[in-house]
């Protein structure tokens, strides 16, 4: 398992140098992300759901826009 040989670490940071990885093909790293994010499916939720929470009544489109992206990935729009 790849958690073995990795250092403690955010799960965030894990995920987002795997997306990052030049060394393998992007469909490796897909599959490396799917199988972490399966793992720690309710954190993440948990993640997503306090980022919507705190920045619902901002009005700065960036944020606007992640706020749609993360309720997409829990299933709410």
């Amino acid at each position: 398992m790849i958690f073995e040989s990795m250092p403690q670490r955010n799960i965030l940071e894990v995920i987002h140098s795997l997306s990052e990885d030049k060394n393998f093909p992007p469909s490796h790293n897909l599959a490396q992300i799917a199988r972490i994010a399966k793992g720690f499916a309710p954190m993440l939720t948990e993640v997503l759901e306090d980022y919507i929470g705190q920045n619902a009544g901002s009005t700065l489109s960036y944020r606007t826009a992640r706020i749609k992206a993360a309720k997409r990935m829990l299933g709410v729009e």
